[in-house]
């Protein structure tokens, strides 16, 4: 009897203590925020950066300057991702920094693609375009992809 006494003591007591915080957290073991992204290996530490680059030219070599570009990358899920868009400068060319939750996309090369989404009025019947990326640069977990010159023709619409 005794024996199940101190059982149902002990059992009621670890309870209690679980209950009030005081077996599972000692206040020594209290980290900060910043001590605990570092531990999780996330958070405002930038752990790689990648870089899409590409410039928007004419037929005749002209760059193309205030067009919206947008990168899609599909991720393997059933959701539909989201375009990623840029704007091109006075040189025609763009930058794009994908977002982290897409740096893990086994093969980027062939999961994301590059499409003019919004050009200059002489080209919006060539829209149509969908360019690849590859790779041209990694280190120390950055990486540059291009799509190269994206050239758009003045043709009429139909």
């Amino acid at each position: 009897m005794e024996m199940r006494f101190l059982f149902l003591f002990c059992s009621l007591t670890l309870l209690f203590m679980v209950a009030s915080g005081e077996a599972v957290v000692d206040n020594r073991m209290r980290w900060s925020r910043k001590e605990m992204v570092e531990m999780a290996g996330y958070g405002e530490l930038k752990l790689s950066s990648v870089l899409l680059t590409a410039s928007l030219i004419s037929s005749s070599s002209d760059p193309i300057p205030g067009a919206t570009i947008g990168i899609k990358c599909h991720t393997g899920f059933r959701s539909r991702s989201k375009w990623i868009k840029a704007v091109t400068n006075e040189l025609g060319q763009f930058f794009i920094d994908l977002p982290s939750h897409l740096h893990a996309i086994p093969d980027l090369e062939k999961s994301c693609s590059i499409k003019p989404l919004s050009v200059p009025n002489p080209y919006r019947c060539s829209l149509k375009i969908h360019r690849g990326i590859k790779l041209v640069s990694s280190s120390d977990g950055f990486r540059v992809y291009t799509a190269g010159n994206i050239t758009l023709h003045k043709t009429p619409c139909k």
